[in-house]
């Protein structure tokens, strides 16, 4: 008993240890440590020959081993079906740099190995043998290497739920530009500066769209860049209708309107969906875990005078 606990204050102790000590590395703001990882960063760039004298050394150590990671770990190729499907999520993500995909992949071997070296040195601390300590290596990469593109994929979808949130408001204030004189590129111009400065999600959008019309794009180019960037559905009709009425000549206003009634409608319809579905999610709980427990309470007493009183 006391070994396990020693074994396991022991781990607990080391793990914090090197949290505090990557911590400190790529964060701390303690000026010896900085120095001391500034000459190391030094040293690595001259042994590969990259130093030299007009090149400052602005770059942390945590940033260089990036480099050096990124340098060593190719990129995926994005004419490849899974290399363009990890592009779309990671722009879906908010991710648009053309090298965000080659930096995931970084990301990702680094997640894989760091944590392939903290399970080795917590098997060997807790004296597994060989084969249980590869086991637990095995376990831990595979799990490293699934933690970033979980998290993209679940940053994509809260990202795209958030958007389809604002978007009926950001098309109610858009009416409210139209009307008021000015044009519809002037009009998501400035929502879009505004909902950016909001810290919402489709102001970024919106910025990125005016600056594709500004940068010579046309008003249907840039909203359907807009659609394929975001992924949500209620953008592609909002798109295809300010495309039509843009090139018949009508009215922007009301066809804004009618997006935006429309768009509440769908989100009531979906409102009312997940209702009428809480119904039947709610009975597998009710039947796992409430029924057992009722039976147990209901029935246990019985159960134990009937054995009472049937015992010899």
């Amino acid at each position: 008993m006391t070994s396990t606990l020693f074994i396991s204050i022991s781990v607990f102790c080391l793990i914090g240890a090197g949290g505090l000590a990557v911590y400190a590395a790529l964060y701390g703001g303690h000026r010896v440590i900085e120095e001391r990882f500034a000459d190391l960063a030094v040293k690595i760039r001259a042994s590969q020959g990259v130093f030299n004298d007009d090149h400052p050394v602005d770059d942390s150590f945590g940033r260089l081993l990036f480099k050096w990671a990124a340098a060593r770990v190719p990129a995926p190729r994005t004419d490849t079906p899974s290399g363009e499907k990890l592009s779309d999520t990671l722009t879906q993500a908010g991710f648009i740099g053309s090298g965000a995909a080659h930096a995931f992949q970084v990301f990702r071997v680094m997640a894989a190995v760091s944590a392939g070296l903290i399970a080795a040195a917590i098997g060997m601390l807790m004296g597994k043998t060989i084969g249980g300590v590869i086991f637990y290596v095995l376990i831990a990469v595979g799990v490293g290497a699934y933690a970033p593109m979980y998290y993209i994929r679940r940053r994509a979808r809260n990202r795209q739920n958030a958007i389809a949130v604002q978007l009926s408001d950001i098309l109610d204030l858009l009416v409210v530009c139209v009307e008021a004189g000015l044009g519809l590129f002037e009009a998501i111009k400035v929502v879009g500066m505004e909902s950016e400065r909001q810290k919402q999600e489709i102001g970024r959008e919106l910025a990125l769209v005016a600056s594709e019309i500004s940068a010579g794009a046309s008003l249907g180019q840039a909203l359907r860049n807009l659609a394929d960037r975001t992924a949500v559905e209620d953008i592609k009709p909002l798109a295809a209708t300010l495309i039509q009425s843009e090139q018949l000549g009508a009215q922007i206003a009301p066809a804004l309107r009618a997006s935006s009634d429309a768009l509440r409608t769908r989100r009531r319809l979906r409102a009312e969906e997940a209702a009428q579905k809480t119904t039947i999610k709610i009975l597998f709980p009710l039947v796992l875990f409430v029924l057992p427990a009722m039976l147990m309470i209901i029935v246990g007493p019985a159960l134990i005078q009937i054995i009472r009183t049937l015992r010899p």
